[in-house]
């Protein structure tokens, strides 16, 4: 196994191994907050798709100098 660090994100979980590839091809630096929770949510939603262990959706958190949101993500549930 081959670990991967990123310096502009962070991933976990059992999906991560391919949530590097989703964020590392969606990725860019200095988006804005509303852009950044649609990048993260895309490439969560993909990652878990091909990872039948990864459950059924996730968090995301996306955390900007003034404010911490979370939103909750429902993927597929079969």
């Amino acid at each position: 196994m081959c670990r991967e660090l990123a310096k502009d994100f962070v991933v976990a979980g059992t999906a991560s191994e391919s949530l590097y590839g989703a964020c590392e091809s969606m990725y860019k630096p200095n988006m804005e907050a509303e852009e950044l929770f649609e990048t993260v949510s895309q490439s969560l939603q993909a990652s878990v798709d091909r990872d039948c262990l990864s459950g059924w959706g996730g968090h995301v958190f996306v955390v900007t100098p003034t404010e911490a949101t979370e939103s909750t993500l429902k993927g597929r549930m079969d």
